[in-house]
């Protein structure tokens, strides 16, 4: 395996815009956590909630639970391209494929959105041989340098087919893209929920505790950033509900930080 282990401290992973930046394995890595966060290990929701990413990069569920929880046995040639791009499309940008040119880039997506195969590519860049692709991959792994005719062929096959690439990663990402707060927050309605069913005469405060974590877990996560202009539309219609929860909190806060 040639993934790196050490890395030069300027590289280490950033958070930008709510966006992951670092190497494949920590991108994993922090995939796995959103994912333990969202859909606990061993919950009847956990295998699911890993079904568009196997489905994606074309393996099954068990391959995804390697890659995720023991890093072992990480895809080469056509599925580590795949995977690549599906991290791309849920926010992650990977120092591996973000150190290849452009054109390399650009010629990557081409077989991590299944406009070509790899095997195709590898005819259309004329490369021969017992194993074609492999000459690819190894460029593509940035393992080998392309040459400037290579280079320009890349080029030309991105380019006759950018609109067609625009077009499919915009569909991809809409029925790849995982979706962690949709998640949540049908957990977080079904917990008060069953708390207020089950405790009338009560004072949940664990629940509520556990409730206003998952909250701010949410919050912290920037579910609400970059919103549209309906998406605040739509928000408005909950103000009433937003400004009571912001009194309780605050009445809180007052007791928290009032001596003894």
């Amino acid at each position: 395996m040639d993934y790196p282990f050490s890395h030069p401290l300027f590289e280490r992973r950033l958070h930008v815009n709510d966006n992951f930046r670092g190497h494949l394995e920590e991108c994993l890595k922090h995939l796995t956590v959103r994912l333990l966060e969202a859909y606990p290990k061993g919950s009847k929701s956990a295998a699911k909630a890993r079904q568009p990413m196997a489905e994606f990069c074309g393996v099954q569920i068990h391959a995804i639970t390697g890659w995720l929880y023991r890093s072992d046995h990480l895809p080469r040639g056509e599925k580590y391209i795949k995977l690549l791009c599906f991290l791309e499309i849920n926010g992650y940008k990977v120092i591996e494929f973000e150190r290849l040119s452009q054109k390399c880039r650009n010629f990557a997506r081409l077989i991590g959105f299944g406009l070509i195969t790899s095997q195709q590519a590898a005819e259309m860049l004329g490369y021969s041989g017992v194993s074609p692709t492999s000459t690819l991959f190894e460029m593509l792994r940035g393992n080998e340098r392309a040459s400037s005719k290579v280079e320009e062929k890349l080029w030309d096959m991105w380019k006759v087919r950018k609109d067609k690439l625009d077009e499919t990663i915009e569909k991809v990402t809409e029925k790849y893209r995982l979706n962690f707060s949709k998640v949540s927050n049908q957990s977080l309605m079904s917990m008060s929920e069953n708390l207020v069913a089950t405790n009338n005469n009560g004072c949940p405060r664990d629940g509520v505790v556990d409730i206003m974590q998952g909250l701010l877990r949410l919050l912290d996560s920037g579910v609400l950033q970059d919103l549209s202009d309906t998406d605040w539309t739509a928000l408005r219609g909950s103000s009433s509900m937003i400004l009571r929860l912001s009194s309780h909190l605050s009445t809180l806060s007052a007791r928290l930080v009032r001596p003894g």
